[in-house]
């Protein structure tokens, strides 16, 4: 029996399969998420797919996640109706495309700072 794996990966090959990797980011990388940190400027050097996943990692019980919908409730730190993430690592899939906002609504954390808005691609 002939082995047809070299026309296989020829085959492959020509035809140019891509392969994309999802990526997990942490989040403000070795500072976490914790105020007085520039997320913007974090995520300004990342490019964002969907697929990947946010990594938020933090003291339990000091702060959490919450996705705001619209940039007025993340520029008014407003969370509205939102569930807080409060695990303290917590991961969200990035599932579609187009703007997210993230804010923590634990005391003035996001008055301070504390707050992300990011582009999936």
């Amino acid at each position: 029996m002939a082995k047809s794996f070299p026309l296989v990966a020829i085959f492959v090959f020509a035809m140019g399969v891509n392969v994309c990797y999802a990526v997990d980011y942490t989040v403000g990388d070795s500072a976490g998420w914790n105020p007085g940190v520039n997320y913007n400027a974090w995520a300004a050097s990342k490019t964002f797919t969907v697929r990947d996943s946010l990594v938020f990692r933090y003291t339990k019980g000091a702060h959490n996640v919450v996705q705001v919908n619209q940039i007025s409730d993340y520029a008014n730190c407003y969370s509205g109706q939102s569930v807080p993430l409060t695990s303290g690592n917590d991961i969200i899939p990035l599932r579609s495309s187009g703007a997210k906002y993230f804010i923590s609504s634990v005391k003035d954390d996001c008055a301070k700072g504390q707050k992300l808005t990011i582009n999936v691609k």
